[in-house]
């Protein structure tokens, strides 16, 4: 016995524990075309209210009868577990009566009869029997409209409003009236230690029915849900450590037990460098500007394409380190301008420097240029040229070294015909022709050298051997060499043609000649051998 007791006792303490206070709030404000019957949206209003209290709080607003039946039948899921100790149902909206019952109409009946007023609305004998399953006590609140509005889209058998009397089973307490008159009811109701009877001497507007407690409170003394919501609303916030939690939570407890912590937690957040960078909302092109302003300042952003990698966020920390800012690898907006500040001034800076350094490089240019002369003579224009190849007086040295060398060719060029006039020889005109090809007084030499040894065309065979050709072919030349033989031809005083790399029949002619005078066959084509002979011939010539 002593067991069973026991037993019995701990019954009564831990199914309250886990047992919940829930409401279910219907809003059928929208009904065919007919105005809000609450005059505003019941809903809002008496979820604050409920919410307050510490109840779970279902809304259905503006429902077909269809999701309607889908809330009840989620509600008598709840009754059947045992887990709703206290039940509040608020329904507001158009209620039509019969000799048999009443009816909560859903948002989508049209213009119901008594035949078909099962299938277009919630009988609320029904709402009223689930309501007594509640483990405690249960309440019914009807807002009741003006009725006037709904009796032309009603049927047969049908009235707008509700029965004088509804048939309330035991536990359940039915209380109508208009909003106001509801409302201050159920704010009365849900202090913690007022009797429903209590409350409703504050409401004289109230009309109730069923069971009116006189003595039991309907909230104990002491219930405190919101405190305990509040805590386990911040703890989910603390678990969560996000801003959308922290402003969750503020928006059900703004002034909650947290609620101080909660905002210094979420300004915290809000205040993170990478969200304070991240609201600035930088474009590419001022990413690239950021970038160009670390560079200049001597940080390697290892390369400037607007996008902030490692390379740009260790170029960040090594800046604010420098300047002694909190190193963080992100950006401020002031930060962002004292850097955009102190690249300006450094930029400034390096351009003096650059300019200073130009002068000071141009004085040291201008300096040497007097000091080798001032291109008085070739030494000091080469050694100008050596030391400043692009200087201020480049150009005009390389004029001047230009003249030098084409008077000292023109001299050469002279000195070279006076000793190949002097001996009048074919090997002295051949010489001169050799350094000087198309020097001042090659033509003159060509013709005294034609006087001292005439050559004739030697006339070309009908038809060369096929040997010679292959022979000539297997030297393999190159349009390059191919212009070397003709010049080297016309050097000897041969007359090639034009000078283009084509063996055209002059130059075939011109061939047969240097062959006949080199002591070679003579077939007007080219040979190893005739190649061997002028080369020997120019070598000659060099070193006499």
């Amino acid at each position: 016995m002593r067991h069973i007791l026991l037993t019995a006792f701990l019954a009564l303490f831990v199914l309250p524990l886990r047992a919940e206070n829930v409401a279910l709030v219907l809003d059928g404000a929208e009904y065919r075309s007919l105005p809000d019957p609450s005059g505003t949206e019941l809903a809002d209003q008496a979820q604050g209210v409920l919410a307050r209290a510490g109840f779970e709080v279902v809304i259905a607003r503006d429902m077909p009868i269809g999701d309607l039946r889908a809330e009840l039948a989620a509600l008598q899921a709840r009754l059947e577990e045992g887990d709703i100790a206290r039940l509040v149902i608020v329904a507001a909206g158009w209620f039509v009566a019969s000799d048999s019952g009443a009816w909560f109409l859903g948002a989508d009946a049209d213009q119901p009869g008594l035949a078909t007023i099962d299938g277009a609305g919630l009988r609320l004998d029904t709402v009223m029997e689930l309501a007594s399953s509640a483990s405690g006590a249960a309440h019914l609140w009807l807002v009741t409209p003006n009725t006037r509005a709904l009796r032309d889209e009603l049927g047969f058998g049908l009235r707008a409003g509700l029965p004088d009397r509804l048939p309330v089973p035991r536990q359940v307490a039915v209380m109508r009236g208009d909003l106001r008159a509801t409302l201050a009811g159920m704010g009365a109701v849900l202090t913690p230690g007022t009797t429903l009877s209590e409350a409703l001497a504050i409401s004289p507007d109230l009309r109730a029915e069923g069971t009116v407690p006189t003595l039991v409170p309907f909230l104990p003394e002491g219930f405190a849900p919101v405190a305990q919501a509040d805590r386990d609303a911040w703890q989910n916030a603390r678990d969560l450590d996000t801003e959308a939690a922290y402003n969750e939570y503020l928006a059900q407890f703004p002034n909650g037990l947290s609620a101080q912590e909660a905002r210094l937690r979420r300004d915290a957040l809000r205040n993170t460098p990478e969200r304070i960078e991240a609201d600035l909302a930088l474009s590419r092109a001022e990413r690239r500007a950021i970038q160009r302003d670390l560079t200049t300042l001597g940080f390697n952003t290892r390369g400037i394409d607007g996008l902030f990698g490692p390379g740009t966020r260790g170029a960040i920390r090594g800046w604010q380190s420098r300047f002694d800012l909190e190193v963080t690898g992100f950006l401020t907006r002031d930060q962002i301008f004292q850097l955009a500040g102190q690249a300006a001034r450094r930029a400034a800076e390096i351009e003096a420097e650059e300019r200073a350094r130009r002068e000071a490089a141009e004085r040291a240019d201008r300096a040497y240029w007097d000091g080798t002369g001032a291109g008085a003579d070739e030494p000091g224009l080469r050694a100008y040229l050596d030391r400043y190849p692009e200087g201020i007086f480049a150009a005009l040295a390389r004029e001047r070294l230009a003249d030098l060398e084409a008077e000292a060719r023109a001299q050469a060029d002279r000195a070279a015909w006076r000793r190949a006039d002097a001996s009048d020889t074919a090997e002295g005109y051949r010489r001169y022709l050799s350094e000087f090809p198309d020097g001042r007084f090659a033509p003159e030499a060509r013709l005294r050298l034609e006087r001292l040894e005439p050559i004739k065309d030697v006339p070309a065979p009908d038809r060369p051997p096929a040997e010679v050709l292959e022979q000539e072919e297997a030297l393999l030349m190159t349009p390059a060499l191919r212009l070397l033989v003709e010049r080297r031809l016309h050097d000897l005083g041969f007359d090639t043609g034009q000078i283009d790399g084509n063996f055209d029949d002059r130059t075939r002619a011109a061939v047969r000649q240097a062959q006949a005078r080199f002591g070679l066959p003579v077939n007007g084509y080219v040979r190893q051998g005739l190649l061997d002979a002028m080369l020997q011939d120019a070598l000659r010539g060099l070193f006499r």
